[in-house]
Formats: structure tokens, C-alpha cells, sequence
């Protein structure tokens, strides 16, 4: 004997579910099976306790991680790696990771546009410093962002600083305040523009 399952009538945003058809159809499949499915791996996400607004920012910045070629590597081998790297060629490792955040940075602000700082907050969250804190904030002209990490080492949180420097000189912005210590960073940064029209 055949079980039919109940169907429940949902209420949908009329432009959202003109979306969902297109999508749906750009996948070959019907707009049932397309919402079933969605709906199915937004239950997923949120058992892992994300939230789906945050989710859909994390794969979007994964997206562009790939997209600028970066890989993860477990914190460990990267420590160990800085440490090495630090003992000869200090100067030369920090000028590559401001050198690859100017990169980041050009790439965050042509991509987001406008939500790039909202961007690079996801961004630093998804690229697994370990980071147990981000917090980006506005103070009148001033962006201020504070990271915080309980394992990563003096090295690591000083290339990480240098890496974030260059992110937002890539995005348009000066390092106006530079604090960094083992596993706490407090950057203050103003749009060049400002400090151009300031002078």
C-alpha cells in the first residue's frame, strides 16, 4: 500500500520563489525537489548550530578563498613552518603576507564592494587561524578590528597583523594604530581618501 505525505501549504515571498524557479531550472530539477532539498540542508546547517544567513556568507568567502588560491593547513604546520621561516627570514616572510593581503584585499573590495568589511569578517573567520574572537567596528572614521586567539604564537599573530594590514591597504585604507600581542591583534584603520582630505 502506497503512503501519501501530508503536503502543507507554505507561504512564500513571491520574488524568493520566482528566484527559486530559476535556480531550480538552471539545476535541471522542478522547484519542488529544489526547495525539498534546500530545505533539507538548511536543517543540516542548523543542527550544527550555524545559522543560515551565516552559512551562506561562509561559502561565498570559501568560494573566494579558492578563487584566490588559498589552502588550509592545520595550525600546527604552520607554526612550525613561521618558526622556521622566522629564524633566517623574518623581514622577507612578513613583506609575502602583507604582499598576499594587499592581494586579498583589491580582490574583497572589487568582489563585495561595499560590504567588503562585513566580508573580511567572515573572511578571518573562515580562515582558520583558530581565531576564538573578530570583531570589526566602526568609531566615526575609523575601522577598528580586534582579533583574538588563544593558541596561535608571537610569530603567527604578528604575520597575521601584517596580513591584515595588507588587506586593507588593498581595500583602500591606512594602519593608523598597530597593537599586537601572542594571540591579540587591535588595528585601527582610516580610508586613504580621508587621510588625504585631513592633510
Amino acid at each position: 500500500m502506497v503512503q501519501h505525505r501530508e503536503k502543507k501549504l507554505v507561504y512564500v515571498n513571491p520574488d524568493l520563489l520566482e528566484k527559486a524557479a530559476k535556480a531550480a531550472q538552471s539545476q535541471g530539477e522542478t522547484v519542488t525537489k529544489f526547495l525539498e532539498e534546500a530545505l533539507t540542508q538548511a536543517i543540516k546547517v542548523t543542527a550544527v548550530g550555524c545559522d543560515l544567513e551565516q552559512s551562506g556568507e561562509f561559502f561565498e568567502i570559501m568560494q573566494a578563498q579558492k578563487i584566490l588560491g588559498d589552502t588550509f593547513v592545520p595550525l600546527i604546520v604552520l607554526n612550525y613552518l613561521t618558526e622556521l621561516a622566522c629564524k633566517e627570514q623574518k623581514e622577507q616572510l612578513s613583506t609575502i603576507w602583507f604582499e598576499s593581503g594587499k592581494w586579498h584585499g583589491k580582490y574583497l573590495k572589487e568582489r563585495f564592494d561595499d560590504d567588503a568589511a562585513r566580508a573580511l569578517n567572515s573572511f578571518l573567520v573562515v580562515s582558520r587561524w583558530d581565531l576564538s574572537e573578530v570583531q570589526i567596528k566602526q568609531i566615526d572614521e575609523t575601522l577598528r578590528i580586534r582579533c583574538v586567539s588563544t593558541v596561535l604564537t608571537k610569530e603567527a599573530t604578528e604575520h597575521l597583523a601584517r596580513f591584515i594590514s595588507g588587506i586593507m591597504e588593498g581595500m583602500g585604507y591606512c594602519t593608523i594604530k598597530n597593537e599586537v600581542l601572542k594571540g591579540m591583534i587591535v588595528q585601527d584603520f582610516k580610508q586613504q581618501h580621508i587621510i588625504n582630505r585631513q592633510l
